[in-house]
Parts: structure tokens; C-alpha cells; sequence
């Protein structure tokens, strides 16, 4: 009980204050809320990095990305990719945590999705997506992520989510650029992340101080890549 408690002191020590302006929760509906992955050459990406660079890999999860607000311990909103509400739609999930044991506001990303279930495109409409899962929408599974407002690096991140019971995505890490080729190799025989159904791997810089130094632009992270 003790290490639980000082665990959520250090997430609530380290939880940054969001203005309403600056939060994607009060973004108008139509407006893109989440940045892109960098995609392309992934080479040439890391060599930018210091050959000890820690990488953390994660699965690239076929399903709907969204993200939750959390505020007085409480569900309040949560969106899609394109800011729509869809509170009501989610609430129900049993995956998804309806109280947190913490006062400040906490917003988190992740994605629903169903492990037995590939046959919708990844870039579907997700309103589509929603229309013909409406009645199913019970038996799938939401896996955090990201916590937006805080300063940890990925790593103690996601043990932070999995204290507050929610599913977290199996990871590997490397500090060899080299290892990278033979993740990505075992990914494509099936080897790694083989319990959700998969597009690719995510690549992220552990660090949260170096991810705020690559930063981002309007489109997309410095930080995070997604190959396959």
C-alpha cells in the first residue's frame, strides 16, 4: 500500500498544469488533436540520436486512438483524432479506469481496439468505425499510452498507467540502433507483440527531457516513429 502511494505521489508531483486554451480537450470538433508519428526514412532519423540513445519500443496497435480527461478523479471528456466527443460512446468499456485516485487533471492517450478483430482498415473514418461497432463496442480493449501533461520519461510513464489499472502495451528497449532491424524482423515473423493486432513498431526516445529538445511541429512528434 505504502509503495502505491508514494507511486502516485510521484505522478501527481510531476503532472503539469494545462491552460484551457492549450488543452486538445476544448479544441473545436474537425480540429486534428493528436500529432502524427514521424514516418518515412527511420535511418536517418537515428542517426541524428547519440549511438547510447535509450529506445523504447511499442507495438503500433490497429484500432481507434482517443484520449481521456480526467479531472477530480472523474471522467470528463474524451475525443478522437478529430476532437470529436465521444464520452458517451466510451464510458461503458470495462478496460477504461471511470474513477483515478487522483484531484488534478490527467489527460491521457491510447487506443481501443480489438485483438480478435483486424477486418476495418486502420484509416477508416473512426465515426464509421463506431456506426458499425456500436453494439460490440463493450468487448473491446483500451491500451494507454501517453500521459500528455507530464514530465516523465516514457518508461515510468507507462508504469504510472498500469498503477492506475490501465492496460499498458508490451515494450522492448534497446540503446543499439542496431537491434532495431532484428525487433523489426521478429515483428514481421510474428515474434513480438503477437497478442494485438499490429500495423508495425513505434520507436520512442525514452528521455522526456531529450523528446522536449527534438520537439514537434504542426503535424507531427520529433520524438516517435512508426516503421514496418
Amino acid at each position: 500500500m505504502k509503495k502505491d502511494k508514494a507511486t502516485l505521489d510521484h505522478l501527481i508531483r510531476n503532472l503539469e498544469r494545462i491552460s484551457p486554451e492549450k488543452s486538445i480537450f476544448n479544441y473545436k470538433s474537425g480540429k486534428k488533436a493528436f500529432l502524427s508519428l514521424g514516418q518515412g526514412n527511420f535511418r536517418e532519423w537515428l542517426e541524428t540520436l547519440l549511438p547510447n540513445t535509450r529506445i523504447i519500443l511499442e507495438p503500433k496497435i490497429i484500432g481507434i486512438s482517443i484520449a481521456i480527461q480526467y479531472i477530480d478523479g472523474k471522467i470528463k471528456k474524451a475525443i478522437n483524432k478529430n476532437s470529436e466527443d465521444i464520452t458517451e460512446k466510451i464510458i461503458s468499456i470495462k478496460s477504461i479506469p471511470k474513477a483515478l485516485p487522483i484531484k488534478n487533471i490527467i489527460e491521457i492517450r491510447g487506443i481501443l481496439f480489438d485483438e480478435d478483430d483486424t477486418s476495418y482498415k486502420s484509416d477508416e473514418p473512426e465515426f464509421l468505425v463506431f456506426q458499425k461497432r456500436r453494439k460490440e463496442l463493450n468487448g473491446m480493449r483500451f491500451c494507454a499510452f501517453q500521459i500528455f501533461n507530464c514530465k516523465i520519461n516514457q518508461f515510468q510513464a507507462l508504469k504510472e498507467l498500469k498503477n492506475l489499472n490501465f492496460e499498458i502495451p508490451q515494450t522492448q528497449f534497446t540503446n543499439f540502433i542496431s537491434d532495431i532491424d532484428i525487433y523489426l524482423q521478429c515483428w514481421k515473423e510474428g515474434k513480438l507483440f503477437n497478442r494485438y493486432p499490429t500495423n508495425g513498431i513505434v520507436l520512442k526516445i525514452n528521455s522526456r527531457k531529450l523528446q522536449k529538445c527534438l520537439g514537434e511541429n504542426n503535424l507531427s512528434i520529433h520524438w516517435g516513429y512508426a516503421i514496418n
